[in-house]
Formats: structure tokens, C-alpha cells, sequence
């Protein structure tokens, strides 16, 4: 008989979700309008942000946070390569210098003191990553920044609903980009959404992601709108439609079940991996609460007797979905000949690549799933444990 397959991800979503969808789509307003208004509004007092900004992806929040900050040509910004691409192009697409800081192997996330020794004059801001949805060691980083006059331009694509000591991320006068991207906690699609505090930064994002019109330019096809618009500024098509966001919107009712579902999904793999000696469940912080948006674990490879990749191709061939995060960016051909990284200058987030696999989770994975993912990975290895 064959196995069934369990796939890495299962979009959640639901019979209200589509009939909020088709509602927009009815509504004969399906772009930016009042559904993303409504949605920036929520998740701007849930996160506890003054502004909110609905953009079509968390790349484009990244962009748009980094010339809000005055981030430009000449500048250095200090960021993970342990993480998506996107963190460090848009620091190039700023005109700036992505400057690679090695991680803390512990929690994957930036280690604040290779931050620390990566700046130079030059340095203009950091922007750290909170991977699969633990945040960064916060107060190292934000002392980091006030010593050296530093912006902070948080990637938040997995952190939504994550706290660092009692904060919620995207809550601090900083900037935060966060992703509605298909597989992420919250999804519309494609989008994503800038928080900050800062009036001023707020109101330079809203003019930039629409070609650079004034804030109330989406309003002209509106009974209360007017033909007349101005173009203040160099602007970009980065805007979320409120096709996306009624999606996203709808599923942010959803979200405090989702976040407890995932948590459950965790906590059911780490109690049938406890007792794995070939593997490390994912690591948290008693000072966080985690957003879960991915489950990775690490291999202890010395215990076995082929390398992770072998790990994955069989854990394929026996029906199990999985994935990498990530493959550092000083491994990508663009970034290490462009800016001349080696492999060597970031031992721990190297050694960590190597070993990290990516399991299925998302709300909707059953019990008897994870029970069935954990014995097949259990087999695998237990085929080929180091003699």
C-alpha cells in the first residue's frame, strides 16, 4: 500500500475566507480602497503600531522602510546571511551595501556582537531577520543602534504575532516589514505590511507605494474622490489591492486559532523528537513568544552516517514534504561575486545550513501526520546512524 504523502504546506483556508473574497470581487472595487484601509487599521492597534501600510509584498516593505530611513547610496547596512534573499537585495535596490554578520547558532538568529564588529562610518542601519518567528536578541541590537546612531528596519516576514519581553514585534519606533506571503501565518496571497511609529516615515511609504501620489489618490474613482492628483515623488507599484487584502483580512479573524494551532504542532514535535538523538528540536527564548511560522530542526550529523541533503532525498522518496532555511546568501553566485563573500567569514551560519532541514507545519496539520513525519524520520535515520 502506498504512503500517503504529507506535503510541507497546506494553505488554511476556510468557506468565510472565500466568501470574503468573492464579496470584494463583487464589491466592483477590487484595488487599493477600503479593505486595505480597514486591514492596516486592525493590525495596527493588535500590533500596537500608531501606522500601518498595506503593500503588495514584504520585499516591498523592506524597500520602501529603507528609503523612508534615508538609506541610500554610500551606506552600509548590516543584516543575516542566514535568510531569503530579499533582506539583502532590497538593501541594494536602496543603492546601499548589504554587510554580512555571522548568527548565533543557538537561536539562528544575528549575533549582536559580529554585528558589532562589522561597523564601520559607513554603517547607517541593521536590519535583522526574527527567523521562523523568534525574535532577535532585541535589547543588544537596539543598544547597538543608540550607540552608533543605527536605524533598526526589522524583516518580520515570519513574525507576526511573535513578542520580544512583553513587546509585540513591530511595536517599537522603529520600522517592521511583515509578509502575507501564501505559505505565511497570515496570508492574502501576495503582500505585506509596514509598521512604525514615525509620522513622518509613515507618510513617505504611503506616498512611494503608489507611484508616489499623494495619500488620497485611490480615493478618485470614489464619489468623495476627485480627478486631481499630484506626483510628490519617485514613486513604485507596490500598493496592496483590496482583492489581496479582503483575503488577508478575513484570515486575521482566524489568527489568534491559527497561532494556537501551530504552537500545538510544535509542541507535538518536540515531544515525539525528545527522545532523537540524531536530531535538535528548534530553539526559543524564555523571553519570546515564538510566532511559529516554520518548524526547523537540526541534525547532529556527527551521529550519522550520510549529511543532510541524503536525509531529505530519502524523507522524499517516503512521502514527507520538506525544505531548507535557508541557503546562506554568501552561497548564492550574485552576492559572493558581487560583494567577494567567503564561505569561511560566517562559520556558524555555514555550519548550521548544513545541517538544518525544514519539517511540515501549518494549522491544519493532524496529529496523526506528525506522528506519521516523526516515524519516518525516525526510520531514516535509524537506517543510517554512524557505526
Amino acid at each position: 500500500m502506498k504512503k500517503a504523502y504529507i506535503p510541507f504546506y497546506r494553505t488554511p483556508i476556510t468557506p468565510r475566507q472565500v466568501a470574503a473574497v468573492a464579496k470584494t470581487l463583487k464589491s466592483g472595487w477590487i484595488t487599493t480602497g477600503p479593505i486595505c484601509h480597514e486591514l492596516e487599521s486592525r493590525l495596527a492597534e493588535y500590533i500596537g503600531a500608531k501606522h500601518a501600510i498595506g503593500v503588495n509584498s514584504c520585499t516591498a516593505g523592506l524597500h520602501l522602510a529603507l528609503i523612508a530611513a534615508g538609506i541610500g547610496p554610500g551606506d552600509e547596512v548590516i543584516t543575516t546571511p542566514f535568510t531569503f534573499v530579499s533582506s539583502a537585495e532590497v538593501i541594494v535596490h536602496s543603492g546601499a551595501t548589504p554587510v554580512f554578520a555571522d548568527i548565533d547558532p543557538n537561536t539562528f538568529n544575528l549575533d549582536p556582537k559580529s554585528v558589532a564588529a562589522q561597523i564601520t562610518s559607513k554603517t547607517k542601519a541593521i536590519l535583522p531577520v526574527h527567523i521562523a518567528g523568534l525574535p532577535c536578541d532585541l535589547h543588544a541590537i537596539e543598544e547597538l543602534a543608540r550607540e552608533h546612531n543605527l536605524k533598526i528596519v526589522h524583516d518580520a516576514a515570519h513574525a507576526i504575532g511573535a513578542e520580544y519581553k512583553g513587546r509585540k514585534i513591530g511595536s517599537t519606533k522603529d520600522i517592521t516589514s511583515f509578509s502575507f506571503y501564501a505559505t505565511k501565518n497570515i496570508t492574502s496571497g501576495e503582500g505585506g505590511l509596514i509598521t512604525t511609529s514615525n509620522g513622518k516615515w509613515a507618510d513617505k511609504i504611503r506616498c512611494l507605494c503608489l507611484h508616489g501620489m499623494d495619500r488620497q489618490a485611490w480615493k478618485r474613482y470614489r464619489k468623495s474622490g476627485s480627478w486631481y492628483y499630484e506626483v510628490k515623488e519617485l514613486g513604485f507599484k507596490y500598493n496592496l489591492p483590496d482583492l489581496n487584502a479582503a483575503l488577508g483580512l478575513a484570515q486575521f479573524e482566524d489568527f489568534d486559532k491559527m497561532q494556537k494551532a501551530r504552537a500545538r504542532v510544535a509542541h507535538w514535535y518536540d515531544e515525539m523528537l525528545a527522545d532523537v538523538e540524531e536530531v535538535t528540536v528548534p530553539p526559543r527564548d524564555d523571553h519570546s513568544v515564538h510566532a511559529w511560522h516554520i518548524y526547523i530542526i537540526r541534525l547532529n550529523r556527527e551521529r550519522l552516517s550520510i549529511d543532510r541533503d541524503d536525509v531529505i532525498q530519502l524523507l522524499t522518496r517516503a512521502g514527507v514534504g520538506c525544505s531548507v532555511h535557508f541557503i546562506p546568501i554568501f552561497r548564492q553566485p550574485y552576492y559572493r561575486k558581487r560583494y567577494g563573500l567567503k564561505v569561511k567569514n560566517y562559520p556558524m551560519a555555514d555550519a548550521l545550513y548544513k545541517r538544518v532541514i525544514t519539517l511540515p507545519f501549518y494549522p491544519g496539520l493532524k496529529k496523526a501526520e506528525v506522528v506519521e513525519v516523526v516515524r519516518r524520520l525516525k526510520k531514516i535515520l535509524a537506517g543510517n546512524r554512524r557505526r
